[in-house]
């Protein structure tokens, strides 16, 4: 594996372990799927649907439940697989030398989305020249920029018109980061932040996109907020660190489920927020037997599945 490809596949956004420089080799990074039961609590049946070591994160689900998808390094460069639940196969959906990122099934089942890099800028490996945010077709052929705008590192689709967008700084030693709504009709950018955590959702009304703020290094909140909205409105706060644990541990990836709750992880733990204005995280399932820290996480359309990245533990001599 090249220097460029180590650094793509480790720095790209520090989209793995916040720790990382770009000089690091890959973490050993798996995608695992489990049951979800809210009412009773419990998380079950997880299981690795990547096993061996390797770089596989970011899963996301199709909209109707059947399979993941999630961008692994194992070829070389960063690409796109897809895993069917009911006959647990795998199969590539992208082969190509170029580097994809955050793959995002479309609701109409047409395709999906995706970050691509054809030339990666040196400090942050995001894409220089071209519009970053693309369609892909199921038979892995780019389709055309979903947005012109370029140096987009995370999304989430708000709406069939509304794109959240993590925009990467062109200057390194600024890291300005922001995260922004964007029609897609009109080019209209609504800033939700100036210091923006990785993870973006939607709500159910399709107009309003959810964001970790991080402007208030002491409380990390997550908000909402649309187009037509003059501030954000917010939702929670994130959750503590235990004492003692380093900075670069504090969870920013969140999923909202279909009940209108929603799931952090901290560790290899899950924690709830039950949705109700005066709440806060509370803990919700501990899962010591993924060897390693949950990062990504999705929930499928009816909310009975999970698919999570899991940073794994490097083994003990």
């Amino acid at each position: 594996m090249t220097l460029s490809v180590r650094r793509l596949a480790a720095a790209l956004l520090l989209a793995i372990a916040g720790t990382a420089s770009a000089a690091d080799a890959p973490p050993d990074v798996a995608v695992f799927v489990a049951r979800l039961d809210v009412s009773a609590g419990k998380v079950s049946d997880a299981r690795n649907i990547t096993p061996g070591k390797g770089n596989n994160f970011q899963p996301a689900f199709t909209h109707d439940g059947s399979a993941v998808v999630y961008t692994s390094g194992r070829t070389g460069s960063n690409n796109i697989y897809r895993h069917d639940l009911a006959k647990g196969t795998t199969t590539a959906v992208t082969a190509t030398t170029e580097n994809l990122y955050s793959p995002t099934p479309l609701a109409d089942g047409s395709g999906f989305s995706a970050i691509r890099v054809l030339t990666a800028d040196p400090a942050y490996g995001i894409e220089m020249n071209e519009p970053s945010l693309w369609l892909f077709g199921w038979d892995g052929k780019p389709v055309a920029p979903v947005v012109p705008t370029k140096r987009i590192g995370y999304h989430a689709w708000v709406g069939p018109d509304l794109i959240a967008a993590f925009l990467v700084d062109d200057v390194p030693q600024r890291n300005d980061h922001r995260a922004v709504l964007i029609s897609r009709t009109t080019g209209q950018q609504t800033l939700l932040t100036a210091k923006p955590g990785r993870a973006l959702g939607r709500m159910p009304d399709g107009k309003r996109a959810i964001f970790v703020d991080q402007t208030d290094p002491k409380r990390w909140v997550i908000a909402t907020q649309g187009i037509d909205d003059a501030n954000p409105q917010l939702l929670v706060e994130t959750p503590p660190l235990p004492e003692g644990e380093p900075a670069a541990n504090r969870s920013q990836y969140f999923v909202r489920l279909p009940d209108g709750s929603m799931l952090m992880a901290r560790g290899h733990q899950l924690l709830r927020w039950d949705g109700k204005p005066a709440g806060g995280f509370q803990p919700f399932a501990d899962l010591p037997e993924l060897g390693g820290a949950i990062r990504n996480i999705a929930a499928s359309a009816d909310g009975r599945r999970l698919a999570f990245s899991v940073l794994r533990a490097p083994s003990k001599p």
